[in-house]
């Protein structure tokens, strides 16, 4: 049985991550990205952590309400919402970032850097949300 302990140390270890990524983005503009790649691997490496730890949760909590796991990361945000954890809209916005997360881990494709870029900011807004909206959840 999954304990709601066990998850709110999960979303302490995302929020972890969160803040790790919003000081590496902090005054970074494209050019200081695309040329400094310990930087933009860290950054990368960031993005990849923040939306695993997220799936877990997600995994974690549909487990404890007796529906879960989603069978794909994707699917993870969307059933939460079906279980009326999130809004669908809050769902269907930080769902996508599971393909981001897969193009950095597996390479599917060559990394457009500027796409990466681009998401940082997208992804600090909707994680930040997701963190407080779940902590609330739980009661963390």
């Amino acid at each position: 049985m999954v304990r709601k302990a066990v998850i709110c140390e999960k979303l302490k270890a995302l929020a972890n991550y969160y803040a790790e990524l919003e000081e590496l983005a902090d005054g970074l503009t494209l050019k200081d990205y695309m040329s400094d790649f310990i930087r933009k691997r860290a950054i990368e490496r960031e993005i990849q952590l923040i939306v695993e730890c997220a799936t877990d949760v997600n995994n974690m909590i549909l487990k404890l309400l007796n529906r879960g796991p989603a069978k794909d990361y994707f699917n993870s945000f969307i059933e939460l919402a079906e279980s009326d954890v999130r809004d669908m809209d809050f769902a269907l916005a930080i769902a996508p970032f599971t393909g981001l997360r897969n193009i950095l881990v597996h390479e599917y494709q060559v990394i457009d850097d500027a796409v990466v870029f681009r998401s940082i900011g997208n992804v600090l807004r909707y994680y930040k949300e997701y963190l407080s909206v779940l902590s609330g959840y739980l009661d963390c």
